[in-house]
Formats: C-alpha cells, sequence, structure tokens
C-alpha cells in the first residue's frame, strides 16, 4: 500500500507543478500583452490625467504674469499721476508768486494812471465818434456823385469827335 501513497503523492506533485507552471505562464503571457499594448497605445487615465495637470500649470503660469504685469502698469501710472501732481503744484505756486507780485505792480500803475488821464481819455473817444461820423458822411457824398455821373452816362450819347487830318 505504500505504493499508491507514493503514486498519489507524485500525481498531486505533478499537478500542483502543472498548475504553477500555467499560472506563470499566463502571467507572462498577460505581462507581455500588457506591455507592448502600452507601447502602442498608452493609458488613457494616465495620459488624461498628465494633460490636466499640464493643462492647470500653464493657466497658472500665465495668471502669474498677467498679474504681475497688471501690478507693473498700476505702479507705474501712480508714480506718473504722482510726478503730474506735483509738477502741477510746483507750476502753481510760481504761477500764484508772480501773479501776486504783478498784481500789486498793475494796481500802483493803474491808481497813478487813472487820476491824470480819465479826462483826457473822455475827449479822445468823443473825437474817434466824430471823425468817424464825418468819413460817413463823405462816403455817402461820393456815392451820390458816382451814381448822378454814370445816371448821365446813361441817357446822354457819347459825342464824337472828328480825327483831324
Amino acid at each position: 500500500m505504500a505504493e499508491p501513497k507514493d503514486m498519489r503523492q507524485k500525481i498531486e506533485h505533478l499537478i500542483e507543478r502543472a498548475q504553477d507552471e500555467l499560472m506563470d505562464a499566463s502571467h507572462e503571457l498577460a505581462s507581455g500583452i500588457s506591455r507592448e499594448t502600452e507601447r502602442f497605445v498608452p493609458p488613457v487615465s494616465n495620459d488624461i490625467e498628465r494633460l490636466i495637470d499640464e493643462v492647470f500649470d500653464f493657466a497658472e503660469r500665465v495668471i502669474k504674469g498677467q498679474r504681475k504685469m497688471v501690478g507693473d502698469v498700476v505702479k507705474t501710472i501712480n508714480e506718473q499721476t504722482d510726478r503730474a501732481a506735483q509738477a502741477g503744484r510746483t507750476a502753481t505756486q510760481r504761477v500764484t508768486k508772480k501773479g501776486a507780485s504783478k498784481k500789486r505792480a498793475v494796481r500802483k500803475g493803474t491808481a497813478a494812471r487813472k487820476a491824470n488821464s480819465t479826462k483826457a481819455v473822455a475827449k479822445k473817444t468823443v473825437a474817434k465818434k466824430s471823425a468817424a461820423k464825418k468819413t460817413v458822411a463823405k462816403k455817402s457824398a461820393a456815392k451820390k456823385t458816382v451814381a448822378k455821373k454814370s445816371a448821365a452816362a446813361k441817357k446822354a450819347p457819347a459825342k464824337r469827335v472828328p480825327a483831324e487830318r
């Protein structure tokens, strides 16, 4: 009876060995198929995840660059505004100082002129008005004279003067 046990153990050992060999072969076949398919077609889930990461990394870099650019523009605008405001204040102060000194000089000079020339200014204006009236009258008289001559020329025919030989 020892033989059937040995035989039975040998058969079980052969069956186990065959199963192990089949399992190893199927694992090798599956890994070989996977390797070859990955070579031709990358896994979609890995590719999509990588693509999404790249897109969002790019978007972050673009937004960071835009934020920096807008910050620089606003900073430059503020600096220019401050410079313009300071230049305006300085110019206003200069004009105010010059204007105040000119006003004082003008007031002193105007008071002296007004006292001396008030009467003379009135006479001059009257003289100018009367002169203007005279010139208008002369022009109208001249126009009448020209009109009379042209009317007379139309009525009377021109006289012929015989040429002397």
